[in-house]
């Protein structure tokens, strides 16, 4: 049976209610089973991994969780010189260290990512100039109606941090790596680690990057110039280290977080024109009308 969970115990954010029912399928004969239910009792689902890059309300959700995380669904399988197929579940640092270990690079780019290769690959997750979906041959999914797809390269549509996949849910990715000795993957991996430890509020509670860049501009940049950081609605703050990062000083609600976002928001369309859109996904305590 499924049980009942706080989101605010499992995303990055520590902010979040409770679903009408939460699944944590170890198969995909569970999650089938899990969608089926679903579908029988007329119930959404919203699916979960990692919980990063993610703001959800508080109370009472009206609709499942699906999560996605291991254990289960996190076998890691070198398939080829330079192939392997992940399972949506595992945790992305586990597949870099793995990675490392195997001197098969092209992943160094995620040091430091929280979260799942399923929902690096749903939210084509990417830095540096580089992204998680250029290196993805197969994905292996679920549709909605619980049938088992294999949708090759050619077939997958993505863009700047989506990847369109008409609700089916990933269940295992193939990616096609680079052979790299293990000592440069490390190097690289402690490198842009650093980086991102010297530039991101990593120990904080945050859900990321708020907001996506615009097309050769940086959000974080723009929010910067409006002086932005410091600015604090309740307990959601800006970070005083990165622009585009909010943070939870401990007790943050999401409607602190959503009016801090707005207030961003008018700032930089402000004073440069520019309407930011949301990197962060936000999942309403509402279900949003057809």
């Amino acid at each position: 049976m499924p049980k009942s969970v706080h989101l605010c115990q499992l995303t990055t954010f520590r902010i979040g209610g409770t679903p009408a029912r939460y699944y944590h399928p170890r198969t995909c004969a569970e999650l089938e089973e899990a969608l089926a239910e679903c579908r029988a009792d007329g119930l959404p689902w919203r699916v979960f991994g990692g919980g990063s890059n993610l703001l959800v309300d508080e109370g009472r959700l009206p609709y499942a969780v699906i999560r996605i995380h291991a254990p289960g669904l996190d076998g890691i399988e070198r398939t080829g010189p330079a192939l392997v197929r992940v399972g949506a579940g595992v945790p992305t640092g586990r597949l870099l260290t793995w990675c490392r270990d195997e001197g098969l690079g092209g992943l160094e780019f995620m040091a430091g990512l929280p979260g799942t290769m399923g929902g690096a690959v749903a939210g084509n997750a990417g830095a540096w100039g580089e992204e998680t979906c250029g290196l993805v041959t197969r994905l292996h999914v679920v549709s909605p109606r619980g049938e088992t797809w294999v949708l090759a390269r050619r077939g997958l549509r993505y863009s700047y941090r989506c990847a369109e996949l008409g609700g089916a849910i990933i269940t295992a990715v193939e990616l096609e790596l680079s052979p790299r000795s293990p000592q440069l993957i490390a190097l690289r991996m402690r490198e842009h680690a650093l980086v991102r430890a010297e530039r991101h509020p990593m120990r904080d509670w945050s859900a990321g990057c708020v907001f996506k860049n615009p097309p050769g501009l940086s959000a974080g940049k723009l929010l910067d110039l409006c002086g932005t950081k410091g600015w604090r609605v309740g307990d959601a703050e800006v970070s005083r280290l990165h622009a585009n990062f909010i943070i939870n000083r401990g007790s943050a609600d999401a409607d602190d977080v959503l009016r801090l976002i707005e207030l961003m928001r008018t700032a930089v369309r402000r004073e440069f024109g520019i309407d930011l859109e949301l990197e962060v996904r936000h999942w309403p305590a509402r279900l949003q009308a057809a």
